[in-house]
């Protein structure tokens, strides 16, 4: 796939596409065993910091957890339910999302969340107001199903490199 074309693209609030969720808060001391992801603010592991057994505040998969503090930005697409900490918003989706689009996402929000600091935080409100780019239709909505195709190529792009790579270092 050449060069993703951005002359089709128009501006959306975050909140047209989004409800904006808080995480909830939750101690170590209160925190029990289990396999429920534990989405923290961090920059690795797709947020995952733990695994817990609480499931009073647990939110489901196929949202976008993003850091507004800590790793502030960082957005991941969450496949299984999972608890988000108070330093995580939830993003809700408006539309339908798959995980392809939820993957073209993911790195817009990321984009958007470098305008902050630790100091300043990314609260609610301006996260709400934030604004990405999306390639949209002729009734200026978001072109869901380019953005399905153009991330499905992507993913079959990497997998070809990376059975490239296996079969280099042997491993496959």
């Amino acid at each position: 796939m050449n060069r993703i074309d951005i002359q089709n693209w128009e501006p959306f609030k975050l909140e047209t596409l989004f409800d904006i969720v808080k995480g909830s808060r939750l101690t170590k001391k209160d925190m029990k065993e289990g396999d429920i992801r534990y989405i923290g603010a961090t920059a690795f592991n797709n947020g995952i910091t733990n695994h817990i057994g609480n499931n009073e505040e647990t939110h489901p998969a196929g949202t976008l957890t993003v850091c507004y503090n800590g790793s502030i930005g960082q957005t991941y697409y969450q496949d299984k339910e999972f608890w988000a900490t108070d330093d995580v918003n939830v993003l809700y989706p408006k539309f339908p999302m798959n995980k392809y689009a939820a993957l073209f996402i993911a790195p817009l929000i990321r984009s958007v969340g470098r305008n902050y600091a630790y100091t300043d935080k990314w609260k609610i409100e301006d996260m709400k107001a934030s604004v990405i780019y999306l390639p949209t239709k002729d009734n200026n909505q978001p072109n869901w199903e380019y953005i399905e195709q153009y991330m499905k190529a992507v993913e079959k792009r990497t997998q070809i490199s990376l059975d490239k790579l296996i079969k280099v270092i042997g491993g496959g």
